[in-house]
């Protein structure tokens, strides 16, 4: 089940993936990282993918998360996919918790909810 969020943060993309990267929680979930910094210095992109299995739907699920400030305001797209279980996909809330799982650390940052499933 495929689940998708978008936030307008208070940070710049760089910070915002160092606070997600240092998390004691999210730590071992890091399966890449890559961070892009544009020719003018003021642009940045940084793309995280996360792994976790969940019990409930005997699956692993997969979190990208992308932060870039290309308009000028940092933006963190979450996008959760492969967590749903059997024929219908029924994911039991494992997407929700994953994405949230990254919105936790940056609450206090989030001046937007663009978009949330």
């Amino acid at each position: 089940m495929k689940k998708y969020s978008e936030y307008k943060l208070r940070l710049t993309p760089f910070e915002a993936a160092t606070r997600l990267t240092e998390a004691a929680d999210l730590k071992d979930l890091l399966v890449f990282q890559d961070y892009k910094l544009a020719e003018n210095q003021n642009k940045q992109m940084s793309i995280l993918v996360l792994e976790k299995f969940y019990f409930r739907t005997s699956s692993s699920a997969s979190l990208t998360v992308i932060l870039e400030n290309f308009d000028g305001e940092t933006i963190m797209k979450c996008i959760s996919a492969g967590n749903g279980e059997g024929l219908f996909n029924i994911g039991w809330g494992s997407g929700k918790n994953f994405i949230n799982s990254v919105r936790y650390p940056l609450e206090g940052y989030i001046l937007e909810v663009i978009h949330e499933d």
